[in-house]
């Protein structure tokens, strides 16, 4: 399967590029271009300053976050399945005058990488959809980072997956509306929370040690329900979750998680 998505890419590769040709060079000057979700942030407040750190994108892409990262001072690695989108990062990192390594690989399968090579490996927006198991996945990124590194994500949440493309479905409150939330039975007055999933798991996680933060966001681009990827969309209406009841879920999952330092 991995092989048929490496395929497609590498086909795909000439249309993509044309979808692409003005936001990649702004990510070095303008790093949260390459992030949603508050990823960047995640970052700052988890790794701190990256000058000189040792970084590496899975599933790297359209390069943006290798861009990014590379522009704050990191040392980046970036690998992706598709040798073709990867010659297209390496001339436009060439343009940015970037010195960033590019790694064919496949993300489940990172035999080329030795162990605890990097203090922050790092995926973005629609890497998730194209792995086909997740246990080889996680294991692979675990040995590749430093005792103590941290693994940074954001990717669309798994709650926007069910929808349609369409804006009737009908909901009485947004997700992110978690109460308390008042009501009567039996004469009586009752309070429910309806907790989030990052509410849940970080009350659950304390310590830490392998799992650090969940954030759970809506989409703050209309481009986001417009099915674009670059640019900017041109209807903030479908933001608000009384025109688009979709935007009442979150539409972005981020995870911070970190290998053990011992």
């Amino acid at each position: 399967m991995h092989e048929a998505n490496r395929r497609y890419w590498d086909t795909a590769t000439p249309w993509w590029r044309e979808l692409d040709e003005e936001d990649w060079r702004r990510c070095p000057g303008q790093p949260s271009i390459a992030f949603e979700g508050d990823a960047l942030d995640m970052i700052d407040e988890f790794v701190g300053p990256l000058g000189g750190k040792p970084v590496c994108v899975l599933g790297s892409g359209d390069n943006y976050a290798a861009f990014a990262l590379a522009g704050l001072g990191a040392v980046v690695t970036s690998v992706d399945i598709s040798e073709q989108r990867l010659r297209v990062a390496e001339d436009r990192a060439g343009i940015l005058g970037l010195d960033i390594d590019f790694v064919r690989s496949d993300a489940a399968d990172l035999k080329s990488i030795r162990d605890a090579q990097y203090e922050l490996v790092c995926s973005t927006n629609g890497f998730f959809v194209w792995i086909a198991d997740l246990i080889r996945l996680y294991s692979e990124i675990s040995r590749i980072l430093k005792p103590g590194g941290y693994y940074i994500c954001y990717d669309i949440h798994p709650f926007m997956r069910p929808w349609k493309d369409q804006t009737t479905i009908e909901m009485e409150k947004p997700y992110f509306q978690t109460g308390p939330i008042q009501s009567g039975e039996q004469g009586q007055t009752t309070y429910e929370f309806h907790w989030t999933l990052g509410d849940i798991i970080n009350s659950l996680l304390k310590s830490g040690l392998v799992l650090r933060r969940i954030l759970e966001t809506t989409a703050q681009d209309s481009r986001f329900w417009q099915g674009a990827s670059y640019g900017k969309g041109t209807d903030d209406s479908l933001l608000d979750w009384n025109t688009n009841p979709r935007a009442g879920l979150p539409s972005w999952l981020t995870i911070v998680a970190q290998r053990p330092s011992v």
